[in-house]
């Protein structure tokens, strides 16, 4: 008899064990990444954050978001030049991350990131991926 393999849903423990593992397979290759995740409180209270690693020598940001109550305050400009700032003393060349047309592609541009491509995603949305030099 051969093996029964099962898929089921991972909770949030499971997703940081696979990402743990992946890093530990990348390693000999892409050598050690690293996380680069900050977050701005407000009261207590979790008002902006973003989400970020790097790998070779280029940061991936995965999540930037900041609560519409806080919005154009410009926590979403803090936390992204924090972490390229982080990135850069640590060696990082350049920046690449996606964002789709009804989040914040005007915002990339204006933080000063050159579209690389885009792409129809869903509906009327397009997918939008940037980079920046650091």
């Amino acid at each position: 008899m051969g093996q029964i393999f099962q898929i089921t849903p991972s909770a949030d423990g499971d997703s940081e064990e696979i990402h743990q593992r992946l890093r530990r397979y990348n390693r000999p290759f892409a050598g050690e990444q690293r996380d680069y995740c900050f977050h701005i409180t407000v009261d207590g209270a979790l008002a902006a954050g973003i989400v970020a690693g790097s790998s070779f020598d280029t940061l991936e940001v995965e999540f930037l978001f900041v609560e519409e109550a806080y919005r154009h305050m410009g926590l979403g400009s803090q936390l992204l030049r924090h972490a390229e700032e982080t990135a850069k003393k640590a060696g990082v060349k350049k920046v690449l991350l996606n964002t789709y047309s009804f989040q914040a592609p005007e915002f990339y541009r204006k933080q000063g990131y050159t579209l690389l491509a885009e792409f129809p995603c869903f509906g009327p949305h397009r997918q939008f991926f940037f980079q920046k030099l650091l």
